[in-house]
């Protein structure tokens, strides 16, 4: 696969003497208090050995010269600190995507520019990686408020450490909520190269990295880490319709690119319906709640914000849905309905809005006829 690259404005690449077992790749965009404080809860873990094992490197999205002045500083604090400034915003997704071709370790870790990693956690990944040799490797993590003052809860899920044969079996394990966040997830450096990008950074999807782990790692040997070393700093996006696209994403966008990379990987036909649903995994029994169940929560979370399913998303999850519980495909026709009842009822709105509008205006154009004499 060709190297996903971009022109850039800057760069610092620290010479190593021998391959690092993981490159952890901070991708980031402004917020440099948040960043700063990131790369110091990592990189003052590189110690004791580590520092040979571990590449640390900030990949950024054309910020601005505050956020570019506390990189070259923390550069200048941390030697073995280095970085990539990219020449323009490329995107969100670019640095994901590009991770894999910036980083020189045998694991890549794209670790979010405003999470926390607190001690140990350097440590504890190394060991898995070199005892385990996953392709794949998902950590469990702890939730803060944004600005790190109030604990919102100490540890996501409540299972155990366990190695799966595939990432297909990871996947029915723990569902969306543990694989959407991205600083929790590692993978082989090796395999995500073998991926084409360009798909994935045309999407639409908020969440194109699911699927994309999915075409990478499906049938690879993959593991899940109880240690809760990571720190996910809840509510902290910049983006105005954070919770409202995330819904729609969840019920619509995303559902209809992870049905191609299914057909693409040769995945179970079930598989929305095997996967989780359960925001928190407390057992490793074949779950009661499941994917399926979580799209349909989100499609209605969706409606309630305003976006609405189109003919493309029903076609897609009418693909699945027959291979799912015997059920689904009622519970989709009364969903589907009550989806075009609200366009319906939207549009109308409109039109009234519209027609009001035509009123009002009418009615001011009118009032002048009384600024001069209607004497007959």
């Amino acid at each position: 696969m060709s190297k996903l690259e971009c022109p850039l404005a800057d760069s610092l690449i620290r010479p190593i003497s021998q391959e690092p077992v993981l490159s952890i790749v901070i991708p980031s965009y402004h917020r440099p208090a948040e960043l700063q404080l990131t790369v110091q809860t990592i990189a003052d873990q590189l110690q004791g050995g580590l520092e040979d094992k571990v590449e640390l490197l900030i990949s950024d999205n054309g910020s601005g010269a505050e956020t570019v002045e506390v990189i070259r500083a923390l550069a200048e604090h941390y030697p073995r600190l280095g970085y990539m400034l990219n020449a323009r915003d490329e995107g969100g997704f670019f640095n994901f995507f590009a991770a894999p071709w910036r980083a020189r370790g045998r694991y890549t870790w794209v670790f979010g520019s405003d999470d926390v990693l607190l001690d140990g956690g350097v440590a504890s990944v190394i060991s898995i990686l070199e005892r385990e040799r996953p392709n794949f490797l998902t950590l469990n993590k702890r939730a803060a408020n944004a600005g790190l003052t109030e604990a919102l809860y100490t540890s996501l899920n409540s299972v155990p450490d366990r190695r799966f044969d595939s990432f297909i079996d990871l996947f029915c394990a723990f569902g969306m909520n543990q694989l959407a966040f991205i600083s929790a997830q590692i993978e082989s450096t090796e395999a995500a190269r073998k991926l084409d990008p360009e798909p994935y950074l045309r999407t639409d999807s908020r969440h194109p990295h699911v699927a994309a782990y999915l075409e990478k790692h499906a049938f690879a040997p993959s593991y899940y880490s109880a240690a809760n070393h990571l720190v996910h700093r809840v509510e902290n996006s910049p983006m105005l319709d954070y919770n409202a696209g995330n819904f729609f994403d969840y019920g619509a966008t995303f559902p209809r690119l992870l049905i191609e990379i299914c057909e693409k990987v040769g995945a179970p036909k079930d598989l929305f319906e095997r996967a989780s649903g359960h925001r928190q995994v407390t057992s490793y029994d074949p779950p009661d709640v499941t994917f399926i169940d979580t799209i349909f929560e989100n499609i209605l979370r969706g409606m309630s914000a305003g976006k609405y399913l189109n003919v493309g998303h029903q076609r897609a999850l009418e693909s699945v849905l027959p291979h799912c519980r015997p059920d689904r495909m009622a519970q989709f026709a009364e969903l589907w309905a009550y989806n075009q009842r609200l366009v319906t009822l939207e549009r109308n709105v409109k039109n009234a809005q519209a027609a009001l509008n035509l009123a009002q205006n009418a009615a001011l154009e009118t009032s002048g006829m009384f600024m001069r004499s209607t004497r007959s």
